[in-house]
């Protein structure tokens, strides 16, 4: 009986001292009536991709199902045999299945799946074969998605591209870009590269953000930084075909520099072509970004040191009195209490331990929105989540960091099934909150207001593209066009976002009110009679403004543009200046286009507290630093402070119905990223041409490329309309014809060009202008005739072209005729650089 007496002493004893302990351990961390815990560590498996015993295509895993036809991540080349391998670093996860799937892009239909068991062990990863089944189209894109399987029952997805090239010589490619980046790494190996480069004298010598081929030697050896890699350094396939392909490679390098071990993120771009006589680097660049580090701060010059970057103009925040400053670098938040002498890091993915893999990947971004004069943060994280509770998920997270009792708490998640780089695309756009709590954003052309007390949320506008509203945060206002065609707009809506007051500028009675922009907080607005638009060269409608004005948020109308017999019909702001695109009448009443014309607009004190400093040193070339305010001096390092999560016990998730968003008309990707969204195809061709990317459209259909075109081509099948007096109908009517497989009718009489393109190609009716005839070439490689404008009203097809000549069907003429390169390009040139043809089949 006694040792029983004795038992339950004993389990009181112990009993009473874990709530003692427990209780302890909780009082540390309850912050007032929230719990507060550090963000979980990265836990998602990473998968690459192996062809030829060649490891590729690093890819990171989603929680969520996306579209697996928008994400780009990366392009997976297959053989005749249409086989990959994946090799699985479980990353302490211990994968048992594989599940794939296989679509076709262009309908999303699925063409196949399967699930693979037998995984086989290869050291500490898995890897698994997968052979794809229906005979895919040669050099045609398909998405493929990958499900990891773990013990556990955990599911997380991997997407890529496949693409069959029956000859991609993928190991001849990467065995030569891998060798040119081992060679950049080590002088002495670095003579090899130097046939490859084209150094011009005219480059930029000063800094090593950003080198190229037509770099110096020296700059692209790193000059006198002597980088050290740290992480993996694994290929990644953004475009490939037979001859080219363009290979992204992304890692970490550590490097002693005159203010002690700094840490970088590193891109190289290559676009290279294999021939069977020898290996050609079209392209290469290379962006080097410091990673912030509290300890390089420069106590001499009292500066933070941000180091060596291509944008050194960050985004931040200051309180009134210029003694707190918040700022943006490499995805973290940042806050500097200047009175107190302290640094917290407010936000960031990074962690002590790195893989230098999952939790640096790059692919979110923060908005800063609000700072009051306590320091209190209101900040947005935007993209995929590389750890944490939304560890794999892509969305929007509302955060509001606490200064006095340093931490963040959630306010409001919405979820995306959407990838970062087309997200990014749509918030580039605005985001604020005001002192209400009411959070504003603009996604799928809906202008949202959101209550972050109440939880309502309210759609303020419809149909609302980023052509249609002007937004300035300083102000805190936002104004948007009742209408997307610019000529029937009758109304401009003006909504302050402070006090949730709306107001307008209307148009009078018989005529249309347009949105032109803004300059120094004003808006530029003008003014048409209706029915006063005049088609352009393409088929565009401009809208005649008869007049202009700038006006302040409250209506105040600040200056006034008229002249009689201009009317403007575009306005761009460069500085404090605007430029003004005019048309006037000719001769036969018909409109023309007048020189342009200009509005000088003062210029505003634009002092900073906090300021952006630039430096020169010998091993690291052009740094940037920011200086403090005034006569301000640190004379001691600050103390540095880490944030931690508030434990949330409700749901903020807001789920919207247009969680995939309505996607731009024409999105070119290049170098691994979305460079852009544009309306017009010709102006997406030239960005691709020049970043050497790729333009989709909105339903991810390649509409060009950049590559290597055959020498020779002569587009066959076409009967030729000769001696027509409307050259712009027979074009249409041949081009027609050709794409459906008959002799077409003509066209409607009277109609514009761009009316006769719609009417007999709808949807795939493909406007390129402004793209050069060198891009334009594309098309006649694969297989298109194009439309070409050779002057005011008169047209050619353009059906064929070799090393020297195009070949074009002149119906004003009668004739099939050969035209020089240069010449030709000049002709059209002079006409505006005005093509169309129709969608490229996939």
């Amino acid at each position: 009986m006694l040792k029983h007496v004795y038992r339950i002493i004993i389990l009181l004893f112990i009993f009473g001292g874990a709530l003692y302990y427990f209780s302890k351990d909780i009082e540390e961390e309850v912050n007032q009536t929230q719990g507060t815990v550090a963000m979980g560590e990265t836990s998602f498996p990473v998968v690459t991709i192996r062809q030829d015993n060649k490891e590729c295509n690093l890819l990171h895993g989603y929680s969520t199902n996306l579209d697996a036809n928008l994400v780009r991540e990366a392009i997976t080349p297959l053989s005749s045999d249409q086989s990959f391998d994946i090799v699985i670093d479980g990353k302490g996860n211990d994968v048992k299945r594989v599940l794939y799937e296989l679509r076709d892009t262009k309908e999303s239909s699925l063409l196949d799946s399967g699930t693979i068991n037998a995984l086989e062990k290869e050291g500490d990863n898995k890897t698994a074969h997968i052979k794809l089944k229906p005979e895919l189209t040669m050099s045609k894109e398909y998405s493929v998605k990958l499900t990891l399987v773990t013990s556990k029952s955990r599911k997380m997805n991997y997407y890529t591209q496949v693409k069959r090239i029956d000859n991609s010589y993928l190991t001849e490619k990467l065995e030569f870009i891998m060798s040119f980046h081992d060679s950049i790494m080590d002088k002495e190996k670095a003579t090899d590269i130097i046939a490859y480069l084209e150094p011009d004298s005219s480059a930029n010598s000063t800094s090593l953000a950003y080198v190229d081929i037509h770099s110096s030697f020296e700059l692209i050896t790193w000059g006198s930084l002597k980088p050290e890699i740290v992480g993996p350094v694994i290929p990644t396939i953004d475009e490939i075909n037979t001859d080219t392909a363009s290979v992204n490679l992304n890692y970490t390098i550590k490097a002693k520099t005159e203010s002690g071990e700094e840490l970088y993120q590193v891109r190289e771009f290559y676009r290279v072509r294999y021939t069977s006589t020898r290996m050609y680097l079209l392209n290469y660049n290379r962006t080097m970004e410091s990673y912030f580090d509290l300890k390089l701060t420069s106590l001499a010059k009292s500066e933070f040191k941000l180091g060596i970057t291509q944008n050194p103009d960050i985004p931040y925040l200051t309180d009134s009195k210029k003694n707190k400053l918040s700022f943006v670098r490499m995805g973290e938040l940042w806050y500097y209490n200047q009175i107190e002498n302290k640094m917290t890091r407010v936000f960031s993915f990074r962690q002590d331990d790195t893989d230098y893999t999952r939790d640096i990947y790059g692919e979110h971004d923060i908005q800063l929105l609000k700072m009051d004069d306590d320091g209190n943060i209101d900040f947005m994280v935007y993209g995929y989540m590389n750890r944490g509770a939304y560890e794999g998920c892509v969305g929007m997270i509302f955060y509001r960091y606490y200064s006095g009792e340093n931490r963040i708490e959630e306010l409001l998640y919405i979820p995306m099934s959407i990838t970062y780089q087309l997200l990014k695309e749509e918030l580039d756009g605005f985001s604020y909150v005001n002192n209400q709590q009411v959070f504003y954003f603009i996604l799928n052309n809906k202008i949202y207001s959101y209550n972050l007390i109440t939880n309502n949320l309210t759609v303020i506008a419809e149909n609302v593209k980023k052509e249609n509203y002007i937004v300035d945060v300083n102000q805190h206002y936002i104004a948007w066009e009742n209408n997307q065609d610019k000529e029937n707009v009758t109304e401009i809506s003006l909504l302050d976002l402070e006090t949730g007051v709306k107001d307008s500028f209307k148009a009078p009675e018989g005529e249309v009110i347009n949105l032109l922009g803004k300059i120094d907080n004003n808006l530029i607005y003008g003014y048409a009679k209706e029915n006063a638009s005049v088609l352009s060269p393409d088929g565009t409608p401009m809208t005649l403004l008869y007049k202009i004005e700038i006006s302040d948020k409250d209506k105040n109308v600040l200056k006034e543009y008229k002249k009689s017999g201009y009317y403007i019909t575009g306005a761009s702001v460069a500085g404090n200046i605007i430029t003004l695109k005019r048309e006037k009448k000719d001769g036969s009443g018909d409109y023309e286009e007048a020189p342009d014309d200009y509005i000088l607009n003062r210029v505003t004190d634009s002092s900073k507290a906090f300021r952006i400093n630039q430096r020169v040193t010998e091993k690291t070339l052009t740094e940037y630093y920011i200086s403090l305010p005034g006569n301000s001096i640190m004379e001691k390092l600050p103390s540095l402070t880490k944030t931690k999560n508030t434990i949330i016990t409700e749901d903020t998730t807001l789920r919207l119905k247009d969680s995939v968003l309505t996607l731009p008309a024409f999105i070119v990707y290049a170098m691994g990223d979305v460079a852009g969204s544009y309306e017009n195809a010709g102006d997406a061709v030239r960005a691709a041409y020049n970043l050497a990317g790729i333009v989709v459209n909105s339903r991810q259909q390649i509409i060009w490329e950049r590559g290597i075109r055959n020498t020779q081509v002569s587009v066959s099948g076409i009967q030729p309309v000769y001696g027509s007096g409307d050259s712009l109908r027979a074009c249409v009517s041949m081009l027609s014809g050709y794409k459906k497989g008959y002799e077409d009718t003509y066209p409607k009489e009277g109609s514009s060009l761009a009316a006769m393109l719609k009417e007999k190609f709808a949807d795939a009716y493909l406007n390129i202008s402004g793209s050069d005839l060198d891009q334009v070439l594309y098309y006649l490689n694969k297989n298109q005739p194009v439309i070409g404008i050779k002057s005011k009203g008169k047209a050619v097809l353009i059906i064929g072209y070799d090393m020297y000549n195009i070949t074009v069907i002149d119906p004003e003429l009668g004739k099939t005729m050969k035209i020089g390169l240069k010449d030709a390009g000049t002709m059209f040139e002079n006409a505006g650089n005005l093509f169309f043809t129709y969608l490229p089949e996939s």
